[in-house]
């Protein structure tokens, strides 16, 4: 007989362990793209979940991430930007994609991108993507941020496409 409320089966095992404190793995590991211009999709997809392990998933070990364009205004983090970000510099390339992709997700709004250009080469694609992220931030202030940059994916071992390198160039867009 079940009683109302109670676990059953296997979640009742899962509350157990965590009450002993057993970790439990997750068991849905990130879809890994088929595709070229599935990377991209997969990524905002994540961003616009709050799943930053999904995100980071779909990129490199290696990987490179620069989302801000230098456009003389500020990241979402506060800091204001004079244009040199436009170059990039070695310490852009140490800070890890899961650092950038949390204060990207810290806006805690969804991402669309849009693929306009897919140019193949040998061994890797370049994906020309518009993206943009529009809500109303944590703070309750509006966030309207859109950027044309380019995203170049790497055929994996395994058949999966990887992103090594990508540069968003998200601005701060009129009204």
């Amino acid at each position: 007989m079940a009683f109302p409320g109670r676990p059953r089966g296997r979640t009742r095992v899962r509350i157990r362990a965590l009450r002993r404190g057993g970790e439990l793995s997750d068991p849905i590991t990130p879809p890994a793209a088929r595709w070229p211009s599935e990377a991209a999709d997969l990524v905002a997809l994540a961003v616009s979940d709050g799943d930053l392990g999904a995100a980071v998933a779909q990129y490199e070990p290696a990987a490179a991430l620069l989302p801000w364009a230098g456009d003389g205004g500020a990241s979402p983090n506060g800091h204001e930007d004079n244009g040199a970000d436009l170059l990039w510099d070695d310490s852009q390339a140490r800070r890890p994609v899961a650092a950038t992709m949390a204060a990207i997700m810290s806006l805690r709004l969804p991402l669309d991108v849009r693929l306009i250009a897919a140019l193949p080469a040998a061994g890797l694609t370049m994906l020309v993507c518009e993206r943009r992220i529009a809500g109303q931030g944590p703070d309750g202030q509006p966030v309207s941020l859109h950027g044309v940059g380019c995203t170049v994916v790497r055929p994996q071992d395994d058949g999966s496409w990887r992103i090594a390198a990508d540069a968003w160039f998200l601005a701060q867009q009129s009204p």
